[in-house]
């Protein structure tokens, strides 16, 4: 069945943000789109929690956090919000701190700033369970010090509970990293955790190649894997053969050696199994083999070449 608008009721409209429709749909609450449209529809009225929680028939304090919804991803302002940071020249790099924020500061700044406390709220709605002090702190501190905008916060707040790591510790390293790589939207924040989907699938499939208990990568383990399946595009059966090329020569996994295997052929333009003999500078005279096996002096100078 096909549907069409009904252009009778195109005669009386009003206008809403394309990015209302592009970004929030599918993040804001049904609450809070009836509150943005009321909004929208009666601009001439002026905004009201008051006047609003009345004609949605809905509980103030709920439409005032609404509000606040609205405020944080800057599609309504509001004489709390912070002011505009000028960006300096040089990019700011934020570290985290062991001293953050004490309760009586979360107590005063909850009441200077509404966006403050409806961040400590939604997180908790998050986490399905009242704050403790040092997570109202961070949170707080990720707020005013690293300037993350609360909308941002939320979204990561989430994503730490999907992949199950909601713990301050966690959500405060990635704050920090979100802010260095100047993460500043809900469309920024998106891409990160997009990003992250990326190189963790990048990192299960060397995992799996390489036989490995599964348990989380290490920095430089998820960087090597991302460069390898992403980046450099290298196919199972070619990760397989760098790993057997470096057990048969060092006797052990070593993640750098087959970095340099795979950087090798990376350079020498290698997509099959089949490549790898043809970038032989010298071909073996034996029969070729019914396995994938490899010239292990070759892969030497394969790798010393190329530093």
């Amino acid at each position: 069945m096909s549907y069409y608008i009904n252009p009778k009721n195109l005669s009386s409209a009003f206008t809403v943000p394309c990015q209302l429709a592009d970004e929030h749909l599918k993040l804001c609450s049904h609450l809070q789109l009836k509150v943005i449209l009321h909004i929208f529809r009666n601009m001439a009225l002026g905004i009201s929690a008051d006047a609003i929680a009345e004609a949605l028939s809905a509980n103030k304090c709920e439409v005032e956090d609404a509000l606040m919804y609205w405020v944080g991803v800057g599609i309504l302002t509001s004489d709390t919000e912070k002011p505009a940071v000028n960006t300096p020249d040089t990019p700011k790099i934020s570290v985290a701190l062991s001293e953050k924020p004490s309760r009586s500061d979360v107590i005063r700044r909850g009441s200077e700033d509404k966006q403050v406390m409806f961040l400590l709220r939604e997180a908790q709605v998050k986490f399905g369970r009242n704050l403790k002090s040092n997570e109202s702190s961070c949170l707080l501190w990720i707020y005013d010090d690293l300037g993350l905008d609360v909308s941002v916060i939320l979204m990561l707040i989430q994503f730490a509970v999907t992949e199950g790591r909601a713990n301050i510790s966690f959500i405060e390293k990635t704050a920090v990293e979100w802010s260095n790589k100047g993460v500043a939207t809900l469309i920024d924040a998106e891409n990160e955790i997009a990003e992250n989907a990326r190189r963790k699938t990048a990192w299960s499939m060397v995992m799996s190649v390489f036989g490995l208990e599964k348990r989380l990568p290490s920095s430089k383990e998820l960087e090597f894997s991302d460069r390898w399946v992403n980046e450099w595009k290298f196919s199972r059966p070619l990760l397989k053969a760098a790993y057997d090329a470096c057990i048969d020569s060092k006797t052990k996994l070593s993640m750098p050696y087959v970095n340099k295997i795979l950087e090798s052929w990376y350079k020498k333009g290698v997509k099959t199994l089949e490549d790898i003999e043809k970038a032989e500078t010298k071909p073996k005279k034996t029969s070729k083999p019914t396995g994938a096996t490899y010239d292990i002096d070759l892969f030497e100078k394969m790798i010393n070449s190329n530093d």
